[in-house]
C-alpha cells in the first residue's frame, strides 16, 4: 500500500510501515521505520525539526537556521553540500564536482521490470520519487515497490543525464536507509572455499563497517544479505531489520555511525573499477536492494525473507514444487569412471529410492583431470560409448530422472575451444594470464561468447532425456581490461542474459546454481536457479555452520545439502550417517558417496532416511523455519513446520566432561 498527502508518502508493506517526507527545502527524508500504520492523518509528530546545528556543521540553507544535510534522514546523498557521511551516489563531469539533487515530483504506478537486471514479481505499487539537480537536467529516481501480503519491500535507483555535457557515474547505490541507533549489533557473513556462510556479528560503532566482495561475484567471502538486530532483540523477540541485494557480482554494503549515533546504511554495486559514462539522454539504472523490518525477532526476519524469495523471486515454474532428492558421482568417482560404474551407481541408487541421478565432471571432451577439456561440451566416447543419452535411458529404467553437470562460464587453456578462440577469455593484453584450477574466465561481455554458451548448455540439455542441470564456477576474475569503465557490471549483465535465454527454451528444467562451492550464492542467481549448491565441504559439522547462515536470508528451498562419505574428505572428520542425514534433511536433499563401497546395513540406513524425507518432504523444505540461537555455544536447535507438522533438528558439537541437563 501506498499513501501520498502532500509532501507525506506512506509506503506499507505487511507490517511495516515506511513514512518519506519532502521538507521545505525539497530534501527527502525517511522520518519513520516501524509498525505498520494505516493512515496520514496523525504523522505530523514523527517529522523531525532542526532548531540548530549540532557542532560545527555546514549550514544548508541560510533560511533554515538548524538544517544540516549530515544531519538530516536522507534517502539519498551527494558529497560537496555539507553531508559528510559516505554519500550514495558518486558523479562528475567537466563542468561540476558538487551535486545537489531536490525533490522534482513523484508518481505512483504498476511496478516496472528491469531490462537486463533481474528483480522479483508480482509487486503491488511503485513509488517514484523524481529529484533533479538544482542548475542541471540531471535527475534521479527513487523507485520503491510494495508487495501485498509480504513484509518486504524493494528499492532501485535510476540516474538520467538530460544535459548534451557527459556525465560520469562512480557510485549509485540500490538503498540508503537511515537510522537511529538502537544499540545495534551487525550480523553478516563471512567464507571462504569449504567454509561459507559463516555468521559473525559485531556491535555496531562509530564509523564504517564494509562488506563487500571485488572478485567479480558476489562471492562467499562476503554475502550481500546482513541484518541489524536492536540491542535487546532475540530470535524470537525485539527490532530487526534484514536487508539484501540482488545482484551477483561485486558489492559494496555498508554500516555507518557518526558521533551523534546516526546510522546510515548502504546496499549498493561495488564502485571499485566502476565508471559509467552518461551521454545525453542515456540512463543507468542499479540492481534491486530489498529489506525487511522485524518487531518479532531474527526467525520473523528471517521467514519473511523465506516467504519472499519461495513467492517472487525463484523461477516461477518451481514455485511450491518439491524437489527430487539427488544422487551426484562425484565423491565417489571423480574423473575416473565408465560406462559400466556410472550404470552400476545408477542400479544402486534407484534401489534406495533416489529420484534424480547426476553425472558430474569429466562426462565431456579429454577431461580426465581438470587440466583440459574444459569448454569443449561434446561426450567422452571413450568413457561413455553410449553418450548422455543412454546414461538417461538407464535412469529412466531404473524409475529416476537423469541430470548433469557443466561449468558454462570457464575453459581450460588445454581445449579445443580455447585453441579457437583464445580472444574469448577475459585478458588485459598485457600480462602473463594467471589460471586458477588451470582454468581462464570467457568473456561474457561479449555477445559472440553468450551466444556460445547459450548454445552449448542448450544442445547439452536436448541432446537426451536431461532434467537438471548443475551450474558451476570454480574461478573468480582475474586480468579484466575495463576499458568502458564497466567490465564487471557488463559481465553479470552478459551472464544474465545468457541464463535468460537458456530458461526459455528449457523453463522446466531444474537448474541448481554452485560455484566452487557456495561463492556466488545470491538472490540474482536465485531468479534463474531454484536451489544452490551451499558448500563443497558436506562434514556435517562444517554444514551446520553453513547452514546456519544461509538459512538466516534464504529459504530452505534454495539449500542444497548432501549426505556424503563417512570421512569427511575436506575434514578428515568421521560422522555417521544419521547425524549426517540430521543435518542435510533441513533443505533439498542428495546424497553423494560410493554406493559400491556401502554395507547391506548401510545401505538399510540410506533407504530408511530417504523414506522418512519423502515422508515430510513438502515440511523440510516449504516449511516455517526457526532457530532459537548461533552455533557458538556448541549446541543448536532449529525447527521447521508446515500444516501442523513439527520437525525438530537438536545439535551437541563436541561433548563436555560434565554436561548440563538439557532441554527441548
Amino acid at each position: 500500500m501506498i499513501l501520498q498527502k502532500d509532501n507525506h508518502f506512506l509506503l506499507s508493506s505487511k507490517d511495516t510501515s515506511l513514512l518519506i517526507h519532502v521538507n521545505e527545502v525539497k530534501k527527502v527524508s525517511l522520518e519513520y521505520l516501524g509498525k505498520r500504520i494505516d493512515s496520514l492523518d496523525y504523522i505530523d509528530g514523527v517529522i523531525r525539526s532542526y532548531p540548530y546545528l549540532q557542532g560545527s556543521e555546514i549550514l544548508y540553507d541560510k533560511e533554515k537556521t538548524g538544517y544540516s544535510l549530515n544531519q538530516a534522514k536522507l534517502l539519498f546523498s551527494t558529497l560537496g553540500k555539507g553531508d559528510f557521511f559516505s554519500p550514495s551516489c558518486l558523479l562528475k563531469s567537466d563542468s561540476l564536482s558538487v551535486f545537489d539533487f531536490c525533490f522534482d515530483h513523484a508518481e505512483i504506478k504498476t511496478p516496472e521490470t528491469l531490462a537486463s537486471l533481474p528483480c522479483p514479481d508480482g509487486g503491488e505499487e511503485e513509488l517514484v520519487i523524481t529529484l533533479k539537480e538544482k542548475e542541471k537536467n540531471i535527475f534521479v529516481d527513487l523507485c520503491f515497490t510494495t508487495y501485498q501480503d509480504e513484509n518486504v519491500i524493494s528499492c532501485f535507483q535510476r540516474v538520467r543525464n538530460e544535459e548534451k555535457e557527459a556525465l560520469i557515474v562512480n557510485k549509485l547505490a540500490s538503498l540508503q536507509i537511515p537510522l537511529i541507533n538502537e544499540g545495534y549489533e551487525l550480523y553478516s557473513t563471512y567464507g571462504c572455499w569449504s567454509g561459507e556462510l559463516s555468521v559473525q556479528h559485531e556491535k555496531v560503532t562509530r564509523g564504517k563497517k564494509v562488506m563487500e566482495s571485488l572478485c567479480g561475484w558476489s562471492s562467499a567471502r562476503h554475502n550481500p544479505f546482513f541484518f541489524l538486530k536492536s540491542e535487546n532483540a532475540t530470535f524470537d523477540e525485539g527490532h530487526v531489520i534484514g536487508f539484501n541485494l540482488m545482484y551477483s557480482g561485486n558489492f559494496e554494503n555498508s554500516v555507518e555511525m557518526d558521533a551523534f549515533e546516526n546510522i546510515r546504511v548502504q546496499v549498493s554495486l561495488s564502485p571499485f573499477s566502476f565508471e559509467k559514462k552518461l551521454e545525453e539522454h542515456e540512463c543507468f539504472i542499479t540492481p534491486v536492494a530489498l529489506f525487511s523490518n522485524s518487531q518479532k525477532g531474527v526467525n520473523k526476519m528471517s521467514q519473511d525473507f523465506h516467504s519472499f524469495i519461495n513467492r517472487h523471486i525463484i523461477p516461477k515454474e518451481f514455485r511450491g514444487k518439491d524437489r527430487p532428492i539427488a544422487y551426484n558421482n562425484w565423491e565417489a568417482t571423480n574423473f575416473d569412471f565408465n560406462q559400466g560404474k556410472i550404470n552400476s551407481l545408477i542400479k544402486k541408487a534407484s534401489e534406495l529410492g533416489i529420484e534424480l541421478f547426476v553425472l558430474d565432471d569429466g562426462w565431456f571432451g579429454e577431461r580426465n583431470d581438470d587440466t583440459k577439456g574444459l569448454g569443449d561440451w561434446n561426450v567422452n566416447e571413450k568413457k561413455l560409448p553410449k553418450g548422455l543419452k543412454g546414461l538417461a535411458e538407464s535412469a529412466k529404467k531404473h524409475g529416476m530422472q537423469f541430470g548433469i553437470w557443466m561449468e558454462p562460464e570457464m575453459v581450460n587453456p588445454n581445449s579445443n575451444l580455447y585453441q579457437n578462440h583464445p580472444d574469448w577469455v577475459i585478458q588485459d593484453s598485457v600480462h602473463t594470464l594467471s589460471e586458477g584450477r588451470n582454468q581462464l574466465v570467457l568473456n561474457l561481455a561479449k555477445k559472440e561468447v553468450q551466444d556460445f554458451v547459450v548454445e552449448s548448455v542448450c544442445s547439452v540439455l536436448e541432446s537426451a532425456d536431461i532434467s537438471y542441470l548443475k551450474w558451476d564456477c570454480n574461478r573468480a576474475i582475474s586480468d579484466f581490461k575495463n576499458e568502458d569503465g564497466t567490465f564487471f557490471f557488463s559481465y553479470i549483465e552478459g551472464l544474465y542474459s545468457a541464463l535468460r535465454r537458456i530458461r526459455e527454451r528449457h523453463p522446466n528444467v531444474l537448474m541448481e546454481n554452485c560455484a566452487s562451492g557456495g561463492n556466488r550464492f545470491d538472490l540474482g542467481m536465485l531468479s534463474f536457479f531454484p536451489q544452490s549448491w551451499q558448500s563443497d565441504d558436506t562434514d556435517s559439522y562444517q554444514r551446520t555452520m553453513i547452514q546456519e547462515g544461509g538459512s538466516l536470508g534464504y529459504p530452505l528451498s534454495t539449500l542444497s545439502n548432501h549426505v556424503a562419505c563417512k570421512v569427511s574428505k575436506t575434514r578428515l572428520r568421521n560422522t555417521s550417517l544419521d547425524t549426517k542425514f540430521d543435518v542435510a534433511c533441513f533443505g533439498v536433499l542428495g546424497y553423494e558417496l560410493d554406493l559400491d563401497d556401502l554395507s547391506k546395513l548401510e545401505m538399510k540406513i540410506i533407504k530408511s532416511q530417504i523414506e522418512l524425507y519423502k515422508k515430510y518432504r513438502s515440511v523440510f523444505q516449504w516449511g516455517t523455519f526457526s532457530q532459537s540461537n548461533l552455533l557458538e555455544n556448541k549446541e543448536k536447535q532449529v525447527q521447521v513446520e508446515k500444516d501442523g507438522v513439527f520437525l525438530i533438528g537438536k545439535y551437541q558439537t563436541l561433548q563436555s566432561a560434565s554436561p548440563k541437563e538439557k532441554h527441548l
